[in-house]
């Protein structure tokens, strides 16, 4: 099964979506980088990779700390979840928010075709973080790499590629689990990626992927149909991994989660919550606090979606 522009799934064998992966492929295509900062909150510089002026003529600072958002399928630059994280970063400090535009990879009707477009944006992303960090004094252990879908694999793949010193921190945000949930751990985002891997997890087996993924996975509502979410279409609950995210990052409530045994618990929605607390998302994220392995958290049905202890 595979999904359609409205998120519907349509059948699709396995041999099916290694034909349709390797049908008219890009070679190349170009990216784009687009900075936001306090300085220009909601009209975009682009830096370029190679061209250090792009980045000393930009608002570009290395002191504040760097966060980088990768959408999904048919993306662009301004995609609500674009504005969404940009404004709650921005909201609570100083810092580089950068948009990486994947859309010529991205905006392809075949979704397997895009997807298989990831490696090859991940890897332009890799070079454009490697380049900042040897010409612009970027500290990569100050550096955040948030995807959604699609674009989980993407920063999932540019972590990889960077492993002396790991970034930081790697958010998926309801990593898409077609066709990655059949490949390998070198062939998707996963533990290792970073130094800390998250993921939030808001629609699994349909959308998103069928199993954890991160050195902490995150399970909202078990990671089914989100609260609120209403419709034929799971396209509200995979969105919604994005919507809380935001929401952790500037919200005096936290989303509190309880440590689950085992992924068991999650299928069969039997976490007996009795485990050890962790807080989803946030802005500091959870590197370096010992937060490892499957947590689930009721949420609210409209915002604010964060219910806090429970």
């Amino acid at each position: 099964m595979i999904p359609d522009k409205k998120g519907a799934l349509i059948p699709m064998s396995a041999d099916e979506v290694s034909a349709q992966a390797n049908l008219a492929r890009l070679t190349d295509f170009n990216v784009y980088f687009n900075l936001f900062t306090n300085l220009n909150p909601t009209i975009s510089q682009q830096l370029v990779d190679g061209n250090i002026s792009s980045i000393r003529n930009s608002n570009f600072n290395a002191q504040f700390p760097t966060r980088i958002i990768c959408n999904g399928w048919f993306s662009g630059n301004d995609t609500d979840m674009n504005k969404v994280l940009r404004n709650a970063y921005l909201a609570v400090g100083n810092f580089n928010v950068i948009v990486l535009d994947w859309s010529e990879g991205s905006k392809d009707l075949n979704y397997i075709q895009a997807a298989a477009h990831t490696r090859t944006a991940g890897s332009k992303l890799a070079s454009f973080i490697q380049y900042l960090a040897a010409n612009a004094k970027l500290d990569v252990n100050n550096t955040y790499l948030i995807g959604h879908s699609l674009g989980a694999h993407i920063v999932g793949f540019a972590g990889k590629l960077i492993q002396t010193p790991k970034i930081n921190t790697i958010f998926g945000l309801d990593p898409a689990g077609i066709p990655f949930n059949t490949a390998g751990p070198n062939d998707r985002l996963n533990i290792g990626d970073g130094s800390y891997v998250e993921t939030i997890n808001t629609d699994i087996g349909i959308l998103g992927p069928n199993m954890p993924i991160g050195n902490a996975s995150f399970f909202p509502n078990y990671g089914t149909l989100q609260p609120g979410c209403i419709g034929v279409t799971t396209l509200c609950s995979h969105a919604r991994a994005y919507v809380y995210f935001g929401e952790s990052i500037e919200a005096s409530v936290d989303f509190y989660a309880a440590q689950c045994s085992a992924f068991n618990n999650i299928i069969f929605r039997d976490c007996n919550k009795t485990g050890p607390v962790a807080y989803m998302g946030g802005e500091r994220s959870n590197y370096d606090r010992g937060v490892s392995g499957i947590y689930y958290l009721p949420i609210n049905f409209k915002p604010p979606y964060a219910l806090g202890t429970f």
